[in-house]
């Protein structure tokens, strides 16, 4: 008899199954941080608490965006950021435990694209300086605040002096509240109008 021949084929390589999932707006929604000063850190959380008392008892408006946040929700702002305007290489994007995201889509567009609703999620489109990996915000060290008056205002420092604040802008970048806020020790970013909101224990 003939040699029976095997018609089998190969089996082809399974493709690797993956847990991770797709990025996207809804990523915004994770890892959440607060937006209360209950959960900044020691003399610091006082001391922001006496600021912003001192600025709304002045007639000024104070929106707390934001106060603690873990570092997997700034993993996600820092990486959807840079894929948005440093167009980073997604492969080359570390993978951090406990966030099984996916950055990498079918397309580079729908990459870029989920990556840029993310950011938008994240209220850090305005951003012009890329999200640290690790911030004051970590240590419940760092607020954000949106802060708004209008005409002059009189604003008690921490050593009980009345300010009088007659000069533009009028908002957190205004030179004369960032030196009241320095006599709380509630200091505002050292980058300037890269990040508006910003202030910390130490100005980082």
């Amino acid at each position: 008899m003939a040699a029976v021949q095997s018609i089998l084929k190969p089996n082809k390589a399974l493709p690797i199954q993956s847990n991770k999932e797709l990025s996207g707006a809804h990523w915004a929604k994770r890892f959440a941080g607060s937006n209360s000063t209950r959960d900044l850190s020691g003399t610091f959380r006082h001391a922001v608490d006496d600021f912003i008392y001192a600025m709304t008892e002045a007639g000024i408006d104070v929106v707390v965006d934001a106060t603690y946040r873990p570092t997997k929700r700034l993993y996600l702002m820092h990486w959807s950021w840079r894929i948005v305007n440093d167009g980073t290489d997604l492969a080359k994007i570390p993978a951090m435990a406990g966030v099984d995201i996916e950055w990498e889509h079918p397309t580079k567009a729908e990459s870029i694209k989920a990556a840029a609703d993310l950011v938008a999620a994240l209220s850090i489109k305005r951003l012009r300086t890329r999200p640290a990996l690790k911030s004051q915000h970590n240590l419940g060290l760092a607020i954000d605040m949106a802060i708004s008056w209008q005409g002059t205002v009189v604003v008690k420092d921490a050593k009980g002096r009345l300010v009088k604040i007659d000069t533009t802008p009028r908002t957190g970048m205004n030179r004369q509240l960032i030196a009241i806020g320095a006599s709380y020790c509630v200091k505002k970013y050292y980058g300037g109008s890269k990040d508006v909101p910003h202030w910390s224990n130490n100005g980082h």
